[in-house]
């Protein structure tokens, strides 16, 4: 506020230099004006017989009538300095036979030069006098023309400005009194101090007046932020509809999960913009509190298509004022998931139907009938054959159940892998007819494998008996061990059905099956693979197929293995 009184005060200073410049241009003005009038005036009444006469016999009554006669024309018989105050308008020389006998001259009152002007005095300045108001002051300088400068008048120091009068030696000036200029400048700063301190008290008041309301929106809007940037981390989808059915949020998991960008979806008719949200609209139930709807939860799963894709959408709402707020997660894995658990055990419970059908058959043929020797152990053979098919079932399950559950204790150790192939190729055999040939390749020097040779065992004989299984036309099937770096990989190739390519990705996967039907007569739990996927992890291995379809299929893991001896 001080600073800015001291520019209004600058400005006051400015306009008092204004105002003298515009004083001094207005009488020089009227000076230019009068001149040629006054010209004609004094020309005229130099010629009259009286003047002259008056004159030339220096008659000081007549001369004065005439003066009273005439207003503004001094009557001189010799060269006498006007009166102080005064300006010469016109000079004439009246002369008589020759004889100059006296002047005429034309005079004005300085006063007369600036009629009702305010904002300085005016003067005349002949050299280095002053004349004002009829006296005449010494001065120690002359100012220079039309500059506003400090000067001391007398006593008093001035603010002045001079200019020179056309066709004379002398100059008028106009000045003013500096104190009272500082007066003003003084008062104009203290005036916008004054205002400037009023504004800020106001200010204040203003401020503590609305001081809860700014505490309150600031708190509002850290809490709205606060809240913003926990939705954007959230992991589940947030959306807010208002009840003109219009989206007014959607966060980046919404967007992620669903592949809707945000500028498509807010600001828009939700019936518009979400496809599938009059199915959403019409069975997710919208609680007044959380934890208030229908079930446990609360929530609906819910599907929902997106350019092709099928979406499971596990969504809860909950009504807040007007708005209502929707919050999902992706429930597509778990859906296909319990989709696969039901297959699974729809699979299961026809996968041991068939055998206990078997043995409950058998045992009550048996218990009922005397049959002959070869018949009652051709019965018993099937017998065993099918508790072996019902152990093997179980252990599938248990094993899965011991992945999940981490529980399953996989031995560090080392065994050799060319004993534990062949091995599980003669496991294989039996299990076969004599026409389906299971060809072993093994190089000289193989090393031995880090690992658990049980479970390695495990893993091989599944995936043989995946490639006899899906190989129904016959055909051979090739097992062969490569040292792959410090790895060995084991590798079983059939030339059967093959897997269609987008169907090997999920291989893998527990419960999946490539025949979910049974429609080629293949059955299986949709465990073997997933067993030996987590297997192979567990003894730090990776598993993977590489298949073509009606050419075959090659299953391949490796196992980390010893070093191989360096050549002598």
């Amino acid at each position: 506020m001080w600073v800015f009184g001291g520019v209004a005060a600058s400005r006051e200073r400015n306009k008092a230099d204004q105002q003298l410049v515009r004083k001094l241009n207005k009488a020089v003005t009227v000076y230019s004006d009068r001149i040629e009038l006054a010209q004609k005036r004094v020309v005229k009444l130099a010629r009259k017989p009286n003047v002259g006469d008056a004159l030339k016999k220096r008659n000081g009554g007549a001369l004065r009538e005439i003066e009273r006669n005439n207003p503004g024309i001094v009557l001189s018989t010799r060269r006498t300095p006007l009166a102080p105050g005064t300006v010469t308008l016109a000079n004439v020389v009246v002369s008589v036979r020759g004889d100059h006998v006296g002047r005429v001259r034309a005079v004005v009152p300085l006063r007369d030069l600036a009629p009702g002007q305010k904002g300085g005095q005016l003067g005349l300045l002949r050299g280095q006098r002053l004349e004002l108001d009829g006296k005449s002051f010494p001065l120690r300088s002359t100012p220079p023309l039309r500059e506003p400068v400090d000067l001391t008048v007398g006593s008093e120091d001035t603010r002045a400005v001079a200019v020179r009068l056309p066709g004379r030696d002398a100059a008028l000036i106009t000045f003013r009194e500096r104190s009272d200029i500082a007066a003003r400048a003084s008062n104009v700063r203290w005036k916008v101090v004054g205002i400037g301190l009023g504004l800020i008290a106001a200010l204040l008041v203003i401020a503590y007046a609305v001081a809860p309301a700014i505490a309150r929106s600031r708190l509002s809007r850290q809490q709205r932020d606060e809240a913003e940037r926990v939705l954007a981390h959230l992991g589940d989808g947030v959306f807010v509809v208002d009840h003109h059915g219009v989206v007014r949020l959607w966060n980046q998991a919404a967007e992620a999960i669903t592949g809707l960008r945000t500028r498509d979806v807010r600001g828009q008719k939700a019936d518009d913009s979400i496809p599938g949200w009059a199915t959403i609209a019409a069975l997710v139930p919208v609680a007044d509190r959380p934890g208030e709807g229908q079930g446990p939860s609360s929530s609906e799963t819910v599907p929902i298509d997106i350019d092709g894709r099928e979406l499971w959408l596990s969504v809860v709402a909950v009504a807040l004022d007007d708005d209502t707020v929707y919050a999902f997660r992706d429930a597509t894995h778990d859906r296909r998931l319990e989709d696969l658990r039901a297959q699974f055990v729809a699979t299961i419970s026809h996968e041991i139907r068939t055998p206990l059908a078997s043995l409950h058959g058998a045992a009550m043929t048996l218990r009922e009938h005397d049959l002959p020797a070869q018949t009652q152990d051709d019965l018993l053979e099937m017998i065993a054959e099918q508790s072996n098919r019902l152990a093997g079932l179980v252990e599938e399950i248990l094993v899965a159940g011991q992945l999940d559950s981490g529980s399953l204790s996989v031995v560090a150790d080392t065994f050799d892998p060319e004993e534990l192939v062949r091995g599980v190729v003669t496991v294989a055999h039996s299990r076969v007819a004599e026409e389906r040939d299971i060809e072993v390749t093994v190089p000289p020097g193989v090393p031995k494998v880090h690992g658990d040779g049980e479970r390695t065992r495990q893993v091989l004989l599944n995936l043989i008996d995946n490639a006899i299984k899906y190989s129904p036309s016959g055909g051979q099937i090739d097992v062969r061990l490569t040292p792959v770096g410090d790895h060995l990989r084991f590798s079983v190739h059939d030339r059967g059905l093959g897997i269609p390519i987008g169907e090997q990705e999920r291989i893998f996967d527990k419960f999946y099956r490539l025949d979910p039907d049974q429609r080629r007569g293949i059955g299986g739990t949709g465990l073997g693979l997933y067993i030996c996927r987590e297997l192979v992890r567990s003894m730090h291995g990776r598993i993977w197929v590489d298949s073509e379809p009606g050419k075959g299929t090659t299953f391949a893991f490796e196992l980390p293995a010893e070093p191989l001896p360096a050549p002598a």
